[in-house]
């Protein structure tokens, strides 16, 4: 048995909670053997315990198991559910490593309900769509919080799919108004999943990436880091900030750095070393040496120490060599016969991550107890990918080719491969079908999305009540129509206007059924389906000058430019260059990426994303000095003139030269840290801090009412005008024409 056991106080509150109902003290009289048999249970846990220090590393960072909570804050629901009369359903999916057996598995839902308008109330609670709760309140008002035991079998496709079913029945007959705006049911954002799990159960690198937790350390080499391990570093937080993760950036611990050890667990045997010893003590405490550095690594604490990626170069590899290093010689000294099994472990746990890697290699390491993935250079954050990431079934992968181009081949793409998959739904008052997506993977090759052709079929109703579906793009309505439901495929197009485009995009279908008249039953849910032949429609574009016109443009090339000086403070500007290519919707498995030198002006090549760069022959709206922002429109107007900024940034669309870009300014001494999930739209100069876009301004076109042209497609928008013209003009010459005929004609018959 591992050294990491329970204490044997531990034993005894791990007992009590499985028969809960049954104290201590009266267990200790009603059974004059229980505490011996808790106490010969305890001591036959220390007796299989190492008891030298070379099984000690022969069990270092087995048999632990990894405790994940996912609360519904971090899947985005910041606000609670609210399920409202007489039906409301919701279904939450709980991501959970893939293929992997849960233990202790349990859903807390916090909430309440609101009974104000009375009638028979019911809710209903399933997993994986098994009913498996279901209360009827009586009371005006309570508490709606329930503690569920989740079944702990393997998900394939990583998710635990959570079923919130409500319903309010005012009167029994049905022909009366069900309307009930007091009845509701409330599942507060405190709603949590917690589990556990083997980590050593994960083989591969799909399911070490589903395991990932909400907030994954990215481990880094140092804090100044060479140009290939910067490029590489960024991308990889691009991928996990459009996974909706927050990760934490951090540098390999060295002799110097303070480290917070609250919680270390330091077998016994261990405490002979010296580095070990040291760190025994907990609390926060200053690494004094590499041995010291290199225990902390062999014990892999959280949160001292605990890398969920691990970006690896030279100087990484270094470091973690020579702390090791000097780790075994104090196990030498101390202990000689546990040497061989000190570099039986090293070559176990660390050799994945100290060999050093083939170009575009990405492998899985099990370090403490724990997965890391470790990749070296930007071809292997490509396979990462979420496009690939289904083909990542080993421990070992070496990226020689990805093609990552555009889906689009021609003027259309279909929606399953934007995540839309076909599917039928059932339909009984609303039911919702979606579709999330880069702009980046729906264009390419001069190409953006023109309209969304969806083809659906409908189960007619008992008495021909009318069906609507209608299309969402970015929360923006862009079609609806009333279905036929008489079971034949109908096709539904909607125009894509311009300026809903993203660079993510949520395409949202939400099918609703009307009520049917008269008194009769409840009505049964009538199936609608989505059909394969669904897609998006391309066509030929000019995109704009502002914010939407970038996206468009970075959607099939992006050039990423950040000045030396980032490398020399990685893990504070890593965060920021991957929330600023996310929010310009750059793929950061598509972008280049370069370093300007220290005052150097940078003339781009092609389109741009630069951040604190100073470029050749700029075009731009915004003028900085340290504190100070002023912001001009183009017909001179001063929009703004202050000064005492700090933490804050200023992103605009510019011109350096005749090539197009976006760049980023820090304003004030202090850099703002900007959110993972903020994004760019319409404008040209956005004011942004850590909560996101402060101020956004189009100084470009002040106060211009949007025009799709109502029947045209977007991108003919720019020709209308130069149309008018250019006919007017056409005109004017075909009458000067005319009338010269005209004389001449004249003049021969004189």
């Amino acid at each position: 048995m591992p050294c990491n056991r329970l204490h044997p106080l531990r034993v005894d509150r791990e007992i009590t909670q499985v028969i809960p109902a049954i104290s201590m003290p009266r267990l200790a009289r009603s059974r004059p053997n229980a505490w011996a048999a808790l106490l010969l249970l305890a001591t036959a846990a220390h007796a299989q315990q190492p008891a030298d220090v070379a099984g000690s590393f022969a069990h270092l960072g087995s048999g632990r198991l990894a405790t994940r909570t996912v609360v519904l804050t971090e899947l985005g629901l910041h606000d609670p559910i609210v399920l409202r009369a007489p039906d409301s359903r919701q279904e939450l999916y709980l991501p959970v490593p893939a293929g992997v057996t849960l233990s202790d598995a349990a859903l807390q839902i916090d909430g309440g309900y609101l009974r104000g308008n009375g009638g028979r109330t019911t809710m209903l609670v399933s997993l994986d769509g098994s009913p498996v709760f279901s209360r009827s309140p009586a009371q005006e008002q309570g508490d709606g919080s329930a503690t569920l035991g989740v079944d702990g079998a393997p998900r394939a496709n990583g998710f635990v799919r959570v079923g919130l079913d409500w319903s309010s029945v005012v009167n029994d007959s049905v022909c009366a108004d069900q309307t009930a705006i007091g009845n509701v049911w409330r599942i507060a954002p405190t709603t949590r999943f917690t589990y556990r799990y083997d980590p050593d159960s994960i083989t591969d690198l799909r399911g070490a990436w589903s395991a990932l937790p909400h907030k994954p350390v990215v481990m880094l080499g140092a804090r100044t880091l060479g140009a290939p391990a910067f490029d590489a570093g960024w991308r990889l937080e691009s991928l996990l900030q459009r996974d909706g993760r927050t990760p934490v950036t951090r540098a390999w611990p060295v002799a110097g750095d303070t480290v917070d050890l609250s919680g270390i667990d330091v077998p016994v045997p261990l405490r002979a070393i010296p580095a070990f010893a040291a760190l025994a003590a907990g609390g926060s405490h200053t690494l004094a040496n590499p041995a010291e550095a290199g225990a902390l690594v062999a014990l892999t604490p959280r949160p001292a120490f605990a890398p969920d990626l691990i970006v690896a170069d030279d100087t990484l590899r270094n470091t973690l060599n020579t702390e090791l290093d000097a780790l075994r010689e104090q196990v030498a000294s101390a202990a000689p016969r546990a040497a061989d099994a000190f570099d039986a472990w090293r070559a176990r746990a660390i050799e994945p991550i100290a060999k050093p890697l083939a170009a575009g290699e990405v492998r899985l390491a099990h370090l403490g107890g724990q997965t890391a993935i470790v990749v070296g250079d930007k071809d292997a954050v490509a396979a990462l990918a979420r496009a690939w990431r289904p083909i990542d079934v080993t421990s070992r992968l070496i990226v020689h080719q990805i093609d990552d181009a555009p889906n689009t081949r021609g003027d259309g793409i279909s929606l399953a491969l934007l995540g839309g998959q076909p599917r039928t739904l059932d339909v009984q008052d609303v039911a919702v079908w979606d579709a999330n997506f880069d702009l980046g993977a729906a264009s390419g090759n001069g190409k953006l999305p023109k309209s969304v052709v969806l083809d659906v079929a409908a189960v007619p109703t008992a008495n021909h009540a009318g069906q609507t579906a209608s299309i969402y793009f970015n929360d923006v309505l862009i079609g609806s129509q009333l279905l036929n439901a008489d079971g034949k495929p109908q096709r539904i197009e909607a125009r894509v206007p311009h300026y809903t485009l993203a660079p993510n995009n949520l395409l949202r279908v939400v099918f609703r059924r009307q009520p049917e008249g008269g008194c009769q039953s409840r009505g049964q849910d009538h199936p609608v389906a989505v059909l394969p032949s669904s897609h998006l429609t391309l066509a030929d574009a000019t995109p704009g000058d502002d914010f939407t016109g970038m996206v468009a443009r970075f959607a099939t090339d992006a050039n990423v430019i950040v000045p030396a000086a980032y490398l020399n403070d990685a893990t504070r500007v890593l965060p920021r260059v991957a929330s600023l290519a996310n929010a310009s919707g750059i793929a950061p498995q598509r972008a280049s990426f370069s370093v300007a030198r220290d005052g150097e002006a940078v003339s781009p090549k092609g389109v741009f994303l630069a951040a604190d760069v100073t470029l050749a022959d700029e075009k731009r709206v915004a003028r900085l000095s340290k504190d100070r922002l002023s912001l001009v429109d183009a017909s001179g107007r001063m929009l703004a003139d202050v000064s005492g900024l700090n933490r804050v940034g200023v992103i605009e669309a510019v011109e350096s030269g005749s090539v197009r870009g976006i760049v980023y300014r820090t304003v004030g001494d202090t850099a703002a840290i900007l959110p993972a999930s903020f994004q760019l739209s319409r404008g040209d100069i956005a004011i942004v801090d850590g909560s996101g876009t402060l101020r956004q301004f189009d100084t470009r076109h002040p106060g211009e009412v949007i025009d799709d042209d109502l029947g045209r497609p977007w991108y003919l928008r720019g020709w209308l005008a130069w149309g008018a013209a250019a006919g007017f003009v056409g005109l004017l010459v075909s009458l000067l024409l005319i009338a010269h005929i005209a004389r001449r004609r004249s003049q021969d018959k004189s």
